[in-house]
């Protein structure tokens, strides 16, 4: 199979397209024809070479770490699953800028998503589903999320909605509507963040800080 290969640690131009070997699904996987890969920040990082000591690269290097397409091949005991399934997969071995893929978790592609946007998902939305099940809020609380217009906050904010949780969403001034659209109340980011998130709200059960920008000690 062909894949976009990590020759050395630098700019775009040291991913070159070249064949590497067809990966073979073990015991609870399944093998992936891609038809969309994600970028994230965190593969231009690997890329770069920024997190050699987090991702050492495995040989041959192909990274990604998000990837939709079809399924290809099951492997030993693999389950709720079939060939020809669309899905789309978070990849923590690497390896979505290839032709083929292998998963151990995945999740079906709705009818109605593309391709494109279901590569993008993955990472995020288990990011936001992972913390949203940490902080474990209920319906009746609310929720502060710091970074709501980023794709992880967007899918925290709409999944707790969906919760029954009230969302304050901290956005800067353009992201306002599109919040209001996914059912959040937005506040503005800045030095009077705490007097916004006050005037909204009497209290706040818990704070996603989906950002990672230092902003939590000015919501408190």
């Amino acid at each position: 199979m062909n894949a976009n290969v990590l020759t050395e640690y630098g700019g775009p131009e040291v991913l070159r397209w070249g064949e590497v070997p067809l990966p073979e699904p073990g015991p609870g996987q399944i093998r992936i024809a891609v038809r969309a890969a994600g970028v994230g920040l965190t593969d231009l990082k690997i890329r770069r070479g920024d997190l050699q000591a987090v991702f050492p690269l495995p040989e041959p290097a192909v990274v990604g770490f998000e990837a939709a397409g079809v399924v290809d091949a099951l492997g030993a005991g693999t389950r709720g699953v079939a060939v020809g399934d669309e899905v789309a997969a978070w990849l923590p071995g690497l390896g979505g800028y290839g032709e083929y893929v292998l998963a151990s978790a995945w999740t079906r592609k709705p009818e109605g998503v593309s391709w494109a946007d279901a590569a993008a998902l993955p990472a995020s939305a288990e990011a936001a589903v992972g913390v949203l099940r940490q902080l474990g809020v209920q319906a009746g609380e609310t929720l502060l999320v710091l970074g709501g217009a980023g794709a992880v906050g967007m899918i925290a904010t709409q999944l707790a909605v969906r919760q029954g949780v009230t969302v304050l969403a901290a956005v800067g001034a353009d992201d306002d509507a599109t919040m209001e659209e996914l059912g959040a109340r937005p506040v503005r980011y800045g030095d009077g963040l705490g007097d916004a998130v006050r005037a909204a709200v009497d209290r706040v059960d818990a704070v996603f800080d989906a950002a990672g920008r230092g902003g939590l000690p000015t919501a408190s």
